[in-house]
């Protein structure tokens, strides 16, 4: 058995290097080869990249085509139904802190986008003083609290990434958004000739 003090004075490639032995003794954690990973990526990188692109003439048919004024049936249960929605994903994520849950981190995510939804559809539904209650209820309560959960939403993510690279023998300090997917493997280089040995 390995002590503290023998892992402490290994090196950073000693360290991945026992990580990687480690992995091996492990059962795979998925029945998904390499390539069926990347066909799943692709796929998914095709139907979002889609998507996306068809919003452009979408948005540009609402802007063309709405009203600016609308009258709304159910109004009252689609507020109620959104706040009780909001309501659920706090204290979800209350929970999921609590209990120290992975799952904290898409929960943040949901509630902060949720919390934001509010504040831009409750400023501009409102009418008269009451846009000065949502707008002042947004800036003060909805926004901030929607900052803060996407912060503590990416900070757990990083620290949680952080301390798997410094397990793995590799450098802590990589950007969060250019490390690469877990269980995805990154793209390689198609002409290896072409690198430069340094």
């Amino acid at each position: 058995m390995i002590e503290d003090a023998e892992l402490r004075s290994m090196t950073a490639a000693e360290r991945a290097d026992l990580a990687r032995r480690l992995a091996e003794l492990q059962p795979r954690l998925g029945r998904r080869s390499v390539a069926a990973t990347e066909r799943a990526r692709r796929r998914f990188v095709i139907v979002v990249g889609v998507a996306s692109v068809l919003m452009i003439p979408w948005v540009i048919a609402l802007a063309l085509r709405l009203p600016p004024r609308y009258l709304a049936g159910n109004w009252d249960v689609t507020w109620v139904g959104f706040d009780v929605a909001l309501m659920i994903t706090l204290a979800f994520t209350a929970w999921a802190a609590l209990r120290r849950r992975q799952v904290v981190v898409l929960a943040a995510l949901v509630s902060g986008t949720l919390l934001a939804c509010d504040a831009w559809f409750d400023i501009m539904t409102a009418y008269g003083p009451d846009r000065w209650v949502s707008l002042a209820t947004a800036v003060a309560v909805e926004l901030p609290l929607a900052l803060w959960l996407f912060f503590v939403s990416h900070h757990l993510v990083r620290l949680s990434m952080r301390r798997l690279l410094v397990l793995s023998g590799q450098s802590p300090d990589v950007s969060l958004l250019k490390l690469p997917a877990l269980g995805v493997p990154p793209h390689r280089r198609r002409h290896p000739e072409r690198q430069t040995v340094a």
